[in-house]
């Protein structure tokens, strides 16, 4: 069965530029926000709607309950940005430096990552409904126990990324890279291409403690 692709962003073709800044209780909806510098901000409660941003540099920063909706973020760096309580809905990242990213069980529905640099992201106990991530980087990554559902990774590395712990019932994996993977019993219920399984074999068999025999008598 084909899965539901994530419904796109509502973004209106014109937007205002921002005029008020990234601070706690920011209301900031149908605006653009381009170069905005604000790595290592530490804020609660913010709040981007129907808005874009481009070249946004938020690397370190600390964000409390924020809430990304309908929105595209374009080659913004989010490296070891740490979101806790936050969610994102109906967004696009394309190009984005997302190295570090955390999204602790927070949730994430109708979102695509493309051409994603996103090694050592953390996706722990996350909630992932309809998400794509095409072409990204997702090497180290960790999706422990991360209840992922209609999700598609295509053409993504994740060189020792762990699912230990997560539930990937209706997911898709295509033209992925998985050596040395770790928890890969969490990869249950997902589909995979038969290359890649077959990659997987000797680390599957791990994880079930089989042994292979010496096939001489």
């Amino acid at each position: 069965m084909k899965l539901r692709a994530p419904a796109p962003p509502r973004v209106p073709a014109v937007l205002e530029p921002a005029t008020g800044g990234l601070v706690d209780d920011a209301r900031l909806f149908e605006v653009a926000l381009d170069d905005v510098a604000a790595s290592g901000l530490t804020a609660r409660a913010i709040e981007v709607k129907a808005a874009r941003l481009t070249r946004c540099a938020l690397d370190g920063a600390r964000l409390t309950r924020l809430t990304l909706q309908d929105a595209e973020l374009e080659r913004c760096s989010l490296a070891n940005l740490l979101a806790r309580d936050a969610s994102m809905a109906r967004t696009r990242l394309l190009d984005c430096r997302l190295t570090g990213f955390a999204w602790p069980e927070g949730t994430i529905e109708d979102v695509t990552f493309s051409g994603c640099q996103a090694d050592l992201a953390s996706f722990g106990f996350a909630r992932l409904n309809r998400v794509v991530f095409e072409d990204c980087i997702l090497r180290e990554a960790d999706f422990q126990e991360a209840r992922c559902g209609a999700v598609r990774f295509e053409g993504c590395d994740f060189t020792g990324a762990s699912f230990a712990g997560a539930r990937m019932d209706g997911c898709e994996l295509r033209r992925c890279r998985l050596d040395g993977v770790t928890g890969v019993e969490g990869l249950r219920g997902a589909a995979l291409e038969c290359s890649e399984i077959v990659g997987l074999a000797g680390t599957l068999a791990a994880a079930l403690g089989l042994r292979v025999l010496d096939d001489e008598i």
